[in-house]
Order: structure tokens, then sequence, then C-alpha cells
């Protein structure tokens, strides 16, 4: 009697179970749907933040390339003098360290000056970038900020398009002129890697904000659309890269049969669960399954994390330190359980800690990444490091921490090598100079600068023809000749713009450029102190030439005639006086002789005044 009412409660029973299973197993299956759909939208934000961080860096790159380019360029303008030295040199070695450069400038005020390579660029000397209204907007504020500043894309006058880095120079405050750098659009993309993304969907688009229009102007495609959207722009030189990743369509089509199959599912679990109530298992292995996969993929981050050659610091709005990841523990200033949880203020000195306290202070309030550099005395010696804060939201900041000791002494070891070649050159006392192999003059020191007159504002001006007269048997050019030999150790007249000549001894050779390198040496005194001494010389064979024949006669009259005195004693009183006569005669004669070789060597001893060789 009771039988089927006891059996509709368990069938209803069952039902409510199979019911419940059944909105379980599609709970379960949308929240993993979910929860794998975000994840998968996160991993592919990660991949197009680190796509964008990826381009980022290699801009940062080229820029700390190329401000050191701009810099060592910079060095080579001596502002004291308003000169520059070895600009070829630099510039040469500066192209070869970086070949994605087209070029190095130099200009005074707004007027290029100095070009690199020359037969690329000269169509642009004496350009004034002041005077152009497309250029003058961005070159000023380069001297308003006074710090380098990234023009462009710009038309070059001489080929292409590209952009220019001009480093402003100043000289007691006052505006001098600028060094600047230059890179072809084209290779400036490929060093960037923006034409070549590593992940298939994702574009970076690369443009800026006409400075004269005010217009938004791309330097790649533009037609780019995407589900998301990253936005990056350099502060110093405006440029705007936007990475964009275009959602798969089969991830719809994917999401769509998934969804499908979740409900299927959920419906299938329900009926199996109704027929057969005791089966959970398959339910727990999907649900470890999935637990798993979310694990790898959490460990998967965490690689990436510790991947990173850098030091990754977690600091809350009061500058304590919550988290760190060190890839190295030498970089560590402190050991993990002396920091972690301590305020900076606590750990380093107040100058160094207020400055990183304000650096996070402008991150969170700025919402943008904040640059920071410092150094800090290690045991071992002094470590240079480079930071970037980033706020993770209003109350903590993410701090991303390299190590650049190496690139900082590198960077002093090569202006003190700069200073050292410039002291070397500019206090030698002999004229050095160098010329294209048409003998055009492109550099002169100073001594060479006093002895031709010439100006050094107007030093391109002049040739070696111009300044050299060169005599040979053949009658051949001088240029001619050094060209043949490769080489030559001459005297030749160096020639003045004052109107004089001196004479002076020229070694020069031709490089493997086609560059002429030579020194030029005063030889004036030297030559006139040979010829002293071959003046001293004949008067000297004079003096010998007397002493050997006009000193004998009277010397062997005198031994003569003392001779008879000894010999003949029976001689009369006349014949004496006569002998005597003769021997007083002789003695004077000899007397006479003697004081004209006194005189003669006398003025064989004068050499020519100090003064003489002043010229």
């Amino acid at each position: 009697m009771n039988y089927l009412p006891k059996k509709n409660q368990n069938r209803n029973k069952l039902l409510g179970t199979a019911i419940a299973v059944s909105l379980f197993t599609a709970i379960v299956f949308s929240t993993i749907i979910l929860i794998s759909y975000q994840y998968y939208q996160k991993q592919k934000a990660v991949q197009l933040q680190s796509e964008l961080n990826f381009v980022i860096e290699n801009i940062r790159k080229i820029l700390s390339n190329s401000n050191l380019a701009a810099f060592s360029v910079g060095l080579t303008i001596n502002t004291d003098q308003d000169t520059v030295s070895n600009f070829d040199y630099v510039a040469e070695e500066i192209m070869n360290n970086h070949p994605y450069l087209f070029g190095v400038q130099i200009l005074e005020k707004g007027e290029i000056k100095y070009v690199y390579p020359y037969s690329v660029h000269q169509s642009v000397l004496g350009y004034d970038i002041l005077k152009n209204s497309n250029t003058k907007i961005e070159a000023e504020k380069a001297i308003n900020n006074k710090k380098i500043y990234y023009a462009g894309p710009l038309d070059f006058r001489q080929e292409g398009k590209g952009i220019v880095g001009r480093l402003p120079i100043f000289y007691e405050g006052k505006f001098w002129g600028f060094s600047a750098v230059l890179i072809k659009i084209d290779d400036f993309l490929e060093a960037a890697g923006i034409n070549n993304t590593h992940v298939d969907g994702i574009n970076i688009l690369f443009s800026k904000k006409n400075p004269n229009t005010g217009k938004e102007e791309f330097f790649t495609s533009n037609e780019a659309e995407g589900t998301l959207t990253l936005d990056y722009i350099f502060a110093e030189s405006g440029w705007k890269l936007t990475a964009y990743y275009k959602q798969d369509p089969a991830v719809y089509v994917l999401l769509a049969v998934t969804i499908f199959l979740a409900i299927s599912s959920s419906v299938g679990s329900g009926l199996y669960t109704y027929q057969i109530l005791k089966k959970p298992e398959k339910l727990e292995s999907l649900l470890s399954e999935k637990t798993k996969e979310i694990e790898e993929n959490n460990e998967y981050l965490t690689s990436m994390v510790a991947a990173i050659p850098d030091l990754i610091f977690i600091y809350d709005k009061d500058a304590r330190y919550l988290d760190f990841h060190a890839y190295q523990d030498s970089l560590l200033f402190y050991n993990p359980k002396d920091f972690i949880g301590k305020s900076i203020f606590h750990l380093f000195d107040k100058d160094f800690a207020k400055a990183t306290y304000e650096a996070i202070q402008r991150a969170i309030s700025t919402a943008e990444i904040v640059h920071h550099s410092y150094y800090l005395d290690f045991k071992e010696g002094r470590k240079y490091f480079e930071s970037r804060f980033k706020s993770i939201n209003s109350e903590k900041v993410l701090a991303v921490v390299r190590e650049v000791t190496e690139t900082k002494l590198s960077a002093k070891r090569l202006q003190k090598s700069e200073q050292k070649y410039r002291n070397l050159v500019s206090q030698a006392s002999d004229a050095i100079f160098l010329s294209d192999e048409k003998g055009n003059l492109q550099e002169l020191n100073q001594k060479g600068l006093e002895l031709t007159g010439i100006a050094v504002e107007e030093l391109e001006k002049y040739n070696l023809l111009d300044i050299i007269k060169f005599e040979n048997e053949q009658q051949k050019p001088f240029l001619d000749v050094l060209l043949a030999k490769g080489h030559i150790f001459e005297e030749v007249s160096l020639k003045s713009l004052r109107g004089r000549e001196i004479t002076a001894e020229i070694n020069c050779k031709v490089t493997p450029e086609r560059q002429i390198h030579g020194i030029i040496r005063d030889v004036t005194a030297r030559n006139k102190i040979f010829k002293s001494i071959q003046s001293q010389n004949e008067r000297l064979k004079e003096i010998a030439w007397i002493q050997s024949h006009e000193v004998r006669a009277p010397l062997a009259r005198l031994l003569g005639l003392i001779d008879y005195l000894e010999k003949y004693d029976g001689i009369s009183q006349t014949e004496k006086f006569n002998i005597i006569d003769s021997i007083r005669g002789s003695a004077l004669e000899l007397d006479a002789i003697i004081r004209d070789v006194v005189n003669k060597t006398e003025l064989a001893e004068i050499t020519p005044s100090k003064d003489e060789y002043i010229q």
C-alpha cells in the first residue's frame, strides 16, 4: 500500500538530486569556462603587454645608445675656443658601434656645420633648422628643456624619412648649438621590432602628434583593430605606441562549442546522475584536471617572473618593502629578512630614502612609469642602478630595478679617453692636421692654426696646397707625390695667411680610409744653427791655413837668426844690430799675425742670438 508513494518519493528525490547535479554541473562548467576565458584573455593581455614592453625596451635601448652617441659627438666641441676637434674620428667610431645610425651632425646655433658621413650629408651643410617652421618647434623644445629631444619622423633633405635626436649644448648658460644623431625610419622600426612582433594577431602602430598641425600622424599602417589595446607615449619625443590584439574568430567558435558542450554535459550529467547516482568520480576527475591546469598556468607565470634578469620590489605607499624578486642575490644590498616589512627610511640615508619615496608618490599620483637612477656602495665596490616605478593600485607600487654599473663605467672611461686625446693633440708643439685625399683640410690643432694664420671657423675653406710649397726634381704636385708613395717625409715651405713663409719639415701619410694625416714641424731655427756652424767651420779652416802658412814664415826666420847668433861669435857689432832688428821685425810680424788669428777666432765664436730664431 505504501510502496508506490515511497517509490514516487524516491523518484522525486532522485529527480531533485539529478536536477541539483545538473545545475551544479552547469555552474561548475560555467565557472570553468568563465575562468578559462578570463585566463585566456589575461594571457593574451600579458602577451600584448610583453610585446609592447619588448618594443619599448628596444626603443629605450636605441634612445640610450643614441643619447650616448650624441653626448660623445658633443664632447668634440671645445666651447672655450669655439672649435670642434676629432669630429670625423669620433663620428666614425660611433657609426661603427651603432650600425642603425644614418649619420651624426654638429650644429652651431641652428646651422648644420659638421656632418658624417660627409658624402651622404654634405647637401645639408649650412641648413638652419631654427629658420624652418617644420623643424623649429621641436628644436626649440630641446633648447627650452635643456635635454635631448627626438624630432620626427621628418622628411630628410638628403633622402628618405627618419628621426633626429638633438642634444642642446650650452656654454656658461648660453645656448651654443646641437650635437645630433640621425636614424632612418625603416632602420628604427626594424631595430625596435615594431614590424615583426613575435605573436600572431598582435600589431603595433607607431604614431606622433604633429607639433605644427596638431594632428596624429602614423608611420606604420594604421589599419588595425582588436579586442585588446595598450598605449605607451614617450615623453622625450611624443611618440605613441599602440598595441592591438585581434581575437582569432576560431576562439569564439571554440567558446560556443564549449558552452554547447557544457550545456549538453550538464543535461547529460543530470540524466546520468538520475540513472546512476553513485558515480561522482568523473566530475571529481574533471575538476582535478582543471585545477591542475590552473596550477600549471600559475607556475608558468611564476617562471616568467623568475626569468627576468632584474630586481623587482613591491612597496606600499609609505615606502615599506612588501615583496621582492632577485635574479641574483648579489644585487641585494640587504638580506631579505632584514628589509621585508621595513621602511626605506629605516634602511638607507635620508637623501636616498627621500628620493625613492618621492618616486613612489609620483608613480601613485600620476599612474605613469617613473624613472629613478641611484647608486649603492657595496663591499665589493660601488654599483649603479636604474629603476622604473609603476603603481599597482592606490596602495602599492611595483619597481623594476636594473644594474647599469658597466654601462656607467664604460661611459666614464670613454669620456676620460676622449679628454686625454684632445689634450694631447691641442698641446702638441708641432702642427697636426687631417684632410681628405684631395687635400681639403678637416682638422688642424692649435699650433697649426698659429703657424698658418687660419681661423678655426674657416678651416674647411682651405687646402693643403694653400699652405705648403713643395719642390722636387720631377716638378710633380705635392698631393700627386703623396698619393703615389703613400708617405712623405720632406722639407717644405709653410705659407702663412699673414704673408710670410717658414721652413718646415712635413711627415704625413695616407690612411686606409683615404685620408691624409700628418705632422708639420717648424725647422727654421734648426737650419739657422746649421748655417751658423758651417760659417764657423769656414772661419776655423781659414785660421788653420794662417797658422800653417803665415805663422811659420816669421817663426822660421826667428829661429834662423837665433841659431846664427849662437853659432857665430866673431860677428861685428853692426851685424848684431842688424840681426836684432830682423828678430824684432819678425817678432812684430808674428805678433800681428797672432792678433789677426785671435780676432778671427773671436768672430768664429759669435753665434746667432735667441731672438733670431723667434718668428
